[in-house]
């Protein structure tokens, strides 16, 4: 009886320090402030919220995509949040930080699309910082990506 109790507990133990608590609020507060940013037109703070490592990788080519959907679709007039939940993403070092994919529906003067943020912690002092980029045109289906990008997987199981 105490190797089953033992052998709960250490199972229990392994499980448990896997499962972390993330509060969404900042990564939400700064996916608002990013496109509020665009909003008004200010592309380049906007752009500070984005990790050095994305900025470094694909920050020029990114702003072109932004600056082509806002000359064919006009600047950001709306957002509205559609959900959020957390993404375990590992480092280069085999470390895994808990981040959020942040969903979020966008209207532009003419075009409007679905965007996912990944917002992970700890960047440039900042609490968080945008570290992938997902954008679905809803007009002509086009989508563009940078930075760490998710894929979901649905698995069903058959017996």
């Amino acid at each position: 009886m105490a190797f089953v109790v033992l052998l709960v507990g250490v199972l229990g133990f392994k499980f448990l320090s896997k499962i972390r608590y993330v509060d969404p609020k900042p990564a939400l507060a700064l996916g608002d402030d990013y496109f509020s940013d665009l909003r008004q037109g200010q592309v380049d703070d906007a752009f500070q919220k984005y990790t050095n490592g994305f900025l470094n990788k694909v920050g020029k080519e990114w702003r072109n995509v932004i600056a082509q959907l806002d000359g064919e679709g006009g600047t950001v007039t709306d957002f509205k949040l559609i959900g959020y939940h957390v993404v375990p993403v590992t480092l280069q070092d085999q470390s895994e930080i808990p981040c959020l994919l942040v969903r979020y529906q966008i209207t532009r003067k003419s075009v409007s699309s679905d965007e996912n943020l990944i917002v992970c912690p700890y960047q440039r002092g900042a609490a968080w910082a945008i570290a992938g980029h997902e954008i679905s045109r809803k007009d002509t289906g086009q989508h563009f990506s940078a930075g760490i990008t998710v894929t979901e997987k649905v698995i069903v199981g058959t017996n």
